[in-house]
């Protein structure tokens, strides 16, 4: 164990790849990440291994007091997560260490784009990213639904094929399409969403659209479901949502029915931060966390 007492000199941090053998020391010191423990034993191994990505330790006399792992996620961008510093070493620079090291090896590799996520209520983490030259770039609310029970939508349904440059054009002039940096989530990871990936989840039928009194494509629902294979529980979770309160509650609803069609026992529903797509969902049973998920951006 190391411990460092304020006042005292400031102890050198060294960052390096993580090891195997950091691993009994690094579970040590986040197995109280969260109230339920860590996510970072689910993930460790195949972190370890990532060729394109890196795991990275900070170290104080050669042991872990520190890690952060970095994820290539297309050629010119990368994210950032699992930031932990042990709790007895912290506010002496171990954050900054690791991230300035992340953000060294992905200009190596070629990146522009480093991306991360962290909750509006760590005001720690928010000071050393702006020191960083970190910007806050979208705001996105959690919010979650259990107890699900069919309901009568209007309008909406999945979309076809035929219907994708409808929907990429109503995206490019969506004032929602610029709240949310352009950025779709899939378990608290955001990726840019490009028209290649707007076709994927059309041709996965993971794509909901809502239509006006006109025809007109007036809203838009992403889902995705590697939650339900990663966390081994019955969910879904919305990607991207777009579109007004009426549009977006109907989409909703008619998420809520297939769910409840196929047994699907909770949705996470991930949205930019907007008071009228937070109601629309508050409003059919949806209930938020109580902080918001703020996204960070830096260009290097």
């Amino acid at each position: 164990m190391i411990i460092v007492n304020r006042g005292e000199a400031k102890p050198k941090i060294l960052v390096r790849k993580a090891r195997s053998s950091d691993r009994e020391r690094v579970f040590d010191f986040c197995q109280k990440t969260f109230p339920w423990g860590d996510y970072l034993p689910r993930f460790w191994d195949s972190w370890l291994k990532d060729e394109t990505g890196r795991l990275f330790v900070a170290t104080i006399n050669e042991v872990p007091v520190g890690i952060m792992h970095l994820s290539i996620d297309k050629p010119r961008e990368a994210w950032l997560r699992a930031a932990r510093t042990d709790p007895d070493c912290r506010r002496i620079g171990i954050a900054t260490a690791l991230t300035s090291k992340c953000l060294e090896y992905a200009r190596r590799k070629g990146v522009r784009t480093v991306r991360l996520e962290t909750q509006s209520d760590n005001l720690a983490a928010q000071g050393v990213l702006k020191k960083l030259g970190f910007e806050p770039v979208a705001e996105f609310v959690h919010m979650r639904l259990k107890n699900i029970v069919a309901e009568e939508s209007h309008n909406s349904k999945w979309a076809d094929k035929t219907q994708t440059e409808a929907i990429w054009n109503y995206m490019q002039l969506s004032e929602v399409f610029c709240q949310t940096a352009r950025l779709y989530t899939i378990i608290f990871h955001y990726f840019s969403l490009g028209k290649h990936e707007l076709k994927q989840f059309v041709k996965r039928r993971k794509a909901i659209t809502h239509e006006n009194k006109t025809g007109e494509i007036d809203g838009v629902l992403l889902i995705d479901d590697t939650m339900k294979r990663e966390w081994h529980e019955n969910t879904i979770q919305t990607s991207y949502v777009d579109g007004n309160h009426e549009s977006v509650s109907e989409m909703a609803t008619f998420l809520k029915n297939h769910a409840h069609t196929e047994g699907i026992k909770k949705i996470h529903a991930f949205a930019i931060n907007s008071k009228p797509i937070r109601r629309a969902f508050e409003e059919i049973g949806f209930v938020p966390e109580d902080t918001i998920d703020i996204i960070y951006a830096k260009k290097i």
